[in-house]
């Protein structure tokens, strides 16, 4: 909630003078005394905010963030008993100062102004309560957590910031036109807070609905489980790769308290062998690798999470699940490659193993799928953890979480920003059972839902059905050359590149290449591993792929080529064309699609804007080159979202596709 920082700004610069002016008409001792107070109390005010705005900027021990929220705190309190006792010599004046025409206006505005002052910074005193609580409480290892008795204090110091907020929205709206003259920043910057109230508004409706439901969410009073997938992106499924091993996590009072991993062989295949089966949904009759069943492994099928968290509770708990969860959480490789880097190397004993983000992926293929791997998906280790074959992940996961449980403060803030930045990038998606709490992660838009914008989109799905463990090995780029007429339509010619490359980024600390000549050999469960160069190649020899592109419902589509047509359908509000490509090592193949999107660039009073959206598959690697072509007759006036523009008829965005993109383009024609 940064608006109320924009309010303090504007009280810091005309405060002191607006209140001076106006205590002049008290006399020379009173005056003095209270410009010298005003100028205190507005620079408590600044110190307190600064101290807040500083705990998000960069990652903090706990107990720097304990001594900074304690330290504004004490700043806003200090405010609050200056500000109130200006108040209080204001209010005496009335008779005299009011009487006094030259400064009553300014009277006036010094009685407003304080209110707000103390409004501020009585809502800068309960944050900084509130924050005490929560570090208070996650500083100790060995607290049990958060209470519901703190959660009460926190959800009642909650609903008076709320309060004290509304009443500043409300004061700032009251200020009349003769207020504003006081100074001649203030009109604007009051302008701009106004222009802020609705998302204000937005933030605090937001914060009230997590209060709702976060006992439940975060195992307050009773503990909460969750269901977590464990993806494998090198076997790429449309909800972000394989869900190889699965486990359940638990919260109590906001802390993880256990989180154990085994193989979804061990769910799906007893249930299979039992005479049961699950039929596929008509949508997934493409996905022919399972034809027995639709098991929980296969579950996400679709890019969209919070389908893909339904079906995946539903197949859990047809083939036997026992555990009650309340949502679904899925992680990627590539987020614990990053947490990796941020522990350092994982010891795991057992196996005489160090596992670095370097060479995580390749150390659990070897030990599930490598020619001496460690046996049967079926049967269970014996230490239950998981399946012989999955034992190591099993472990690795559990000597993971305690280095975690281990790690200081300072890097537990860097894990925080880790998870963060992982819900953008869709390394971690999250869905939860709650229809509140669900809405609430789709209004922040990080639900890990396909988008249905009123704009341009641009959505490619990619599904690995070999199968092998190739996806990583596939070098994928995607050149859309847009092009805008003078009526706003607006044409797309766009290629899809997927090469099997020759060449892997390796551990330097492995030793040369192997460079070995592609061989063959069988693994216990019928599977082929290949080398390629210096690295094995699990499953097929070819890697095939069924690709979905989800574009604008009217769409119209003119042109394909490069993979074997399957029709076109409609899906979460978009039209989606598919196809199947298949290529070996060492080939090519380029997917061209030519279409066409009517009006997607619209005109109103201030000229001509087109906005494209373009969304990130989880667990995919594209490298993406977009160029925008405008009518003979444009300008530029205005580019967002990383568009470079380039003489004013266009723009062009050359990155990586690591997050949904909002890009756009004002013109003038």
């Amino acid at each position: 909630m940064k608006k109320p920082y924009l309010l303090v700004a504007i009280l810091a610069l005309f405060l002191p003078g607006t209140i001076c002016s106006a205590l002049l008409v008290i006399g020379n001792q009173t005056y003095q005394r209270d410009i010298s107070l005003a100028r205190e109390g507005v620079q408590h005010l600044r110190t307190g905010v600064t101290l807040l705005e500083g705990l998000s900027q960069s990652p903090k021990t706990l107990d720097r963030l304990a001594v900074a929220t304690q330290n504004a705190q004490r700043e806003f309190a200090a405010a609050s008993i200056i500000f109130a006792r200006l108040n209080s010599d204001v209010k005496l004046l009335p008779g005299i100062g009011m009487s006094v025409t030259a400064y009553g206006k300014r009277l006036h505005a010094a009685s407003h102004l304080l209110s707000l002052a103390m409004e501020v910074a009585q809502a800068g005193v309960l944050a900084c309560s509130t924050l005490n609580v929560l570090i208070a409480r996650f500083h100790d290892p060995l607290s049990a957590g958060l209470t519901m008795a703190d959660f009460t204090v926190v959800e009642r110091n909650f609903q008076q910031i709320q309060a004290e907020l509304h009443l500043i929205i409300n004061q700032v709206n009251s200020l009349q036109p003769g207020d504003l003259q006081l100074d001649p920043r203030l009109g604007k910057m009051v302008t701009t807070f106004r222009k802020g109230i609705p998302v204000l508004q937005a933030r605090l409706d937001e914060t009230a609905n997590f209060l709702a439901v976060a006992p439940v969410l975060l195992g307050i009073d009773t503990p909460t489980s969750y269901l977590i997938e464990v993806l494998d992106s090198t076997e790429l499924r449309p909800g972000g790769g394989f869900i190889g091993n699965y486990g359940i996590v638990t919260l109590a009072g906001g802390r993880l308290t256990a989180a154990h991993i085994t193989d979804s062989y061990l769910l799906d295949k007893p249930f299979i062998a039992a005479g049961h089966h699950i039929p596929y949904p008509a949508p997934y009759t493409w996905f022919d690798l399972s034809p027995e069943s639709w098991s929980f492994r296969d579950s996400n099928l679709d890019a969209d999470f919070p389908t893909a968290a339904r079906y995946a509770e539903q197949n859990y708990k047809l083939e036997g699940g026992s555990v009650v969860v309340q949502g679904v959480i899925a992680i990627t490789p590539a987020l614990i490659q990053q947490a990796l880097a941020i522990t350092g190397p994982i010891q795991v004993p057992e196996y005489k193993e160090a596992v670095t983000a370097q060479n995580l992926i390749e150390r659990i293929h070897y030990h599930q799928l490598g020619l001496t791997s460690d046996g049967n998906s079926l049967i269970p280790s014996p230490d239950r953890l998981s399946s012989q074959r999955k034992h190591f992940m099993a472990l690795l996961a559990e000597h993971f979480l305690a280095r975690v449980h281990q790690l200081p403060s300072s890097d537990l803030a860097t894990c925080l920003l880790l998870l963060l930045s992982a819900v953008r990038t869709k390394d971690i998606q999250v869905y939860l059972d709650s229809s509140r709490a669900e809405n609430l992660l789709g209004q922040l838009q990080i639900d890990a839902a396909i988008q249905a914008p009123r704009s341009d989109s641009l959505l490619v799905v990619d599904a690995n059905i070999s199968p092998n463990k190739a996806s990583d090995l596939i070098t994928n780029t995607l050149d859309d050359q847009v092009s805008i007429d003078a009526q706003g339509n607006v044409t797309h010619h766009m290629t899809l590149r997927y090469a099997w490359r020759s060449s892997i980024n390796r551990d330097p600390t492995q030793g040369p290449p192997i460079n070995r000549d592609p061989t063959v050999g069988t693994l216990s469960g019928g599977q082929v591993t290949r080398f390629i160069e210096d690295r094995q190649v699990y499953g097929s020899a070819s890697y095939r792929d069924y690709v979905r592109v989800y574009v604008p419902p009217d769409s119209i589509l003119q042109k394909q080529d490069g993979w074997q047509p399957r029709g076109a359908s409609t899906a979460f509000g978009r039209e989606v064309w598919a196809g199947f490509f298949t290529i070996s090592y060492q080939q090519v193949n380029t997917i061209t699609l030519l279409w066409k999107v009517p009006g997607a660039a619209t005109r109103d009073g201030r000229g001509w804007q087109y906005q494209y959206m373009i969304q990130r598959q989880a667990g995919t690697k594209w490298n993406l080159r977009l160029q925008v072509q405008l009518p003979s007759c444009a300008a530029i006036t205005h580019t967002w979202g990383w568009l470079v523009s380039n003489k004013g008829k266009s723009a062009t965005f050359v990155r990586s596709l690591d997050e949904d993109m909002h890009l756009g383009i004002d013109y003038a024609c």
